[in-house]
């Protein structure tokens, strides 16, 4: 829907989707907190929604097309696109995980770049930035690498991603990946060439475009290259119209490096509220990653109580409504007994109950992504009526996959960032017509990002 005069041009710097809930509070605080504040929506806000915000300068839209098949995404995306080029800001950035997490099958980013060209038609090709440094996450000469537990692994040797139960990575050439995914051509603009002063940079970045390939991917492994990376975006724009990019939120950096002025410092939304003084904190989990593990463990041996919710009881239950108000009344049981609470589905990658959902899912002739929806969706209903029964005002979603899910169970239409925890996984404050859940403050926290001590951090933060 076309937005009227009142959005000026400028005011939205930039607008993105595509990415879960999780990728996209990351994408989000990449923003923030280098001085542009943004605000994530479930849809695209309309001109009323957003003049609850008036000092935003980025719109993002949370979605969970990273689960979805190619025939799927053909039918979601265009009206996506064509809803975030009128809302008139610069940059619409299709937001991807930094671990490129994505199939021919499932979230095919290539099926992005040929539903991109209706609406961005004049736009001879789509830039690929999906490295960030400040993540321990960088590409070099095409090739994808993402730190864990201070280690650098190759997208294909990480111990998560090629293990990950619905996208596994087999591949850490991001262009190999796109063409395997049918992208078509694919060109690359290297660390060598980021290396280079300014004016030699947009010769290369010029004659690597020349023959208008369907993408380009962009290395970067330190802060001078996303910079590097933002001047050539800011060059690649066409007059008055937006440019349509895919990436992670390495994205956000590039964009505010060529936004703030010499002088501007990184703010976090000026002025905003900050958190509030809590005691306990609500925690659900659909992360099977390793790293999720141990701050399940950790925290479960400091202080917090766990739940194990299956697949089987989820889905097997044979009054489910009775089932879920006992998860709940159990919950809610330990909450007012004043403990801090993890309802999880796995503790990690080589849980049993992982291959035993697979097999449940397959046999009911769903896909395995299936399960994201299930326990997500799940998942979120349940925090709902604990958050109705308790009155818990701070929780944590874990798990990329089922975030969207969750999230949107609570019954809230936008979210904006209070502090930054752990990179990747801030605090952030909802925003709800239901007064049980509007100002609830929520951390969404996808399998690799965090410390071992990350849920109790997200308790202490005041």
């Amino acid at each position: 829907m076309q937005q009227d005069a009142s959005l000026e041009r400028g005011r939205i710097v930039l607008s993105f989707y595509g990415d879960d809930f999780t990728g996209s509070t990351d994408a989000m605080e990449s923003l923030t907190i280098n001085g542009l504040p943004t605000v994530l929506f479930l849809d695209v806000p309309s001109k009323e929604v957003l003049d609850r915000f008036p000092h935003i300068r980025c719109v993002g839209v949370a979605g969970n097309s990273r689960v979805m098949n190619p025939a799927q995404m053909e039918q979601e995306l265009p009206a996506i696109f064509q809803q975030l080029r009128d809302l008139g800001s610069e940059y619409v950035h299709y937001k991807v995980c930094s671990t490129f997490d994505s199939s021919k099958e499932i979230g095919n980013i290539a099926t992005v770049l040929r539903i991109s060209r209706d609406t961005f038609a004049g736009q001879p090709w789509v830039p690929v930035f999906v490295a960030s440094p400040e993540l321990g996450r960088y590409t070099v000469f095409g090739n994808h690498y993402a730190a864990m537990r201070g280690e650098v692994y190759r997208l294909d040797r990480h111990p998560t991603m090629s293990r990950h139960p619905i996208t596994p990575m087999h591949e850490a050439d991001l262009r190999a990946v796109l063409q395997e995914q049918g992208a078509g051509d694919v060109g690359l603009i290297d660390v060598l060439d980021l290396a280079q002063p300014r004016t030699e940079l947009m010769a290369a970045a010029e004659r690597k475009t020349a023959n208008a390939p369907a993408a380009v991917v962009f290395d970067a492994l330190t802060r001078e290259h996303v910079e590097q990376v933002g001047a050539v975006l800011a060059a690649s724009r066409q007059a008055e119209e937006p440019l349509f990019l895919i990436g992670s939120s390495g994205v956000g950096h590039a964009i505010s490096s060529i936004q703030r002025s010499p002088t501007t410092s990184p703010v976090i939304g000026q002025e905003r509220p900050g958190p509030k003084r809590v005691n306990q904190l609500l925690v659900v989990s659909g992360s099977c990653s390793p790293v999720t593990q141990q701050q399940l463990q950790w925290a479960m041996t400091h202080g917090f109580e766990g739940i194990h919710l299956s697949l089987q009881e989820v889905m097997n239950a044979d009054d489910s409504d009775a089932a879920l108000q006992h998860i709940v009344g159990r919950a809610s049981e330990m909450i007012r007994n004043g403990k801090s609470l993890i309802i999880y589905t796995a503790l990690g990658p080589d849980d049993p109950s992982i291959k035993e959902n697979q097999r449940q899912i397959s046999e009911r002739g769903l896909q395995i992504s299936d399960s994201s929806k299930i326990l997500g969706s799940y998942l979120g209903e349940v925090s709902r009526l604990v958050i109705q029964e308790t009155g818990i005002e701070r929780l944590v979603i874990s798990g990329g996959d089922t975030s969207s899910y969750a999230t949107r169970q609570l019954g809230i239409y936008a979210m904006e960032m209070i502090t930054s925890i752990s990179p990747g996984a801030p605090l952030c404050r909802c925003y709800s017509d239901d007064g049980c859940v509007d100002g609830l403050e929520l951390a969404l926290k996808g399998g690799q990002f965090g410390g071992e001590d990350y849920f109790t951090q997200v308790l202490h933060m005041s």
